[in-house]
């Protein structure tokens, strides 16, 4: 009998343990602050009461709601050229008998460093690499950030915009703060000629989508233009979004990522 209930013990024992390991996700009661993932100081960030934060054996953030407009390090943040933010300096008037003159004061707005981070809006969710920076997130800001290993060219996302990055840093998808002139995917077969080397317009305040090498596999047109299909000649529709493959471009009315 003893043996019987020694047996049960480490049996509920065990079942306990698992299920506190499986737990993965836990629902915030109240603004909570707790340690991302990979971040090697035990600094924290604010997460949102009455959201949900997934959470790694450890305890720290896969992924959760910021309760605030929070400063944190992309996970491309290398590319990034405009990582700085302004501050307001204020200087105090005053009087000089000699020169029988005031001198009103003044402010001054100063651009800052912010060392490769970027403003991440509150009230949205954020994902974590295992090297504390974030993969998913929504910017309250615009950004500008450079495509592709060994090339030159640089596209500013819009503020609100959500970026995405690749494993290895690449831009994955973001919403165009300006219309730009990219490249479609397989752009080298597919292009109609070389008038325009390959590059097409896209429309800004739209989102767009790269491979890890820069170029656009799927994104809404600015204006119509000529593009190989099945290895005929077609149009690109103005302001219609696009999924460029191998054989061609094709209409994508739903997620261009399916």
């Amino acid at each position: 009998m003893l043996k019987r209930l020694i047996i049960f013990v480490m049996l509920l024992c065990f079942a306990l343990a698992g299920t506190v390991f499986a737990a993965t996700s836990r629902t915030l009661d109240k603004n909570t602050e707790l340690h991302p993932q990979g971040w090697s100081v035990g600094e924290t960030i604010k997460f949102k009461k009455n959201t949900a934060v997934r959470l790694n054996d450890n305890g720290e953030v896969i992924s959760g709601t910021l309760a605030d407009d929070t400063y944190l390090r992309p996970h491309g943040w290398q590319r990034i050229i405009n990582d700085h933010y302004f501050v307001s300096a204020y200087t105090g008037g005053g009087w000089f008998p000699r020169h029988h003159r005031y001198w009103p004061g003044g402010v001054y707005n100063i651009a800052l460093s912010s060392y490769g981070h970027l403003r991440y809006k509150d009230n949205t969710a954020v994902t974590f690499s295992t090297q504390g920076t974030v993969l998913s997130g929504t910017v309250a800001g615009k950004a500008t950030i450079a495509l592709g290993d060994g090339q030159y060219g640089f596209v500013t996302f819009d503020d609100s915009s959500i970026l995405e990055f690749y494993d290895s840093g690449a831009v994955k998808t973001g919403m165009l703060a300006e219309d730009t002139a990219l490249r479609p995917a397989f752009w080298q077969q597919n292009m109609a000629d070389n008038t325009n080397a390959g590059f097409v317009e896209f429309k800004k305040e739209t989102c767009v989508y790269f491979d890890e090498a820069g170029n656009v596999t799927a994104g809404t047109i600015k204006k119509a233009a000529p593009w190989k299909t099945g290895g005929a000649v077609t149009t690109l529709e103005e302001k219609t979004e696009y999924k460029f493959t191998e054989s061609g471009a094709e209409k994508t009315p739903s997620n261009p990522q399916e």
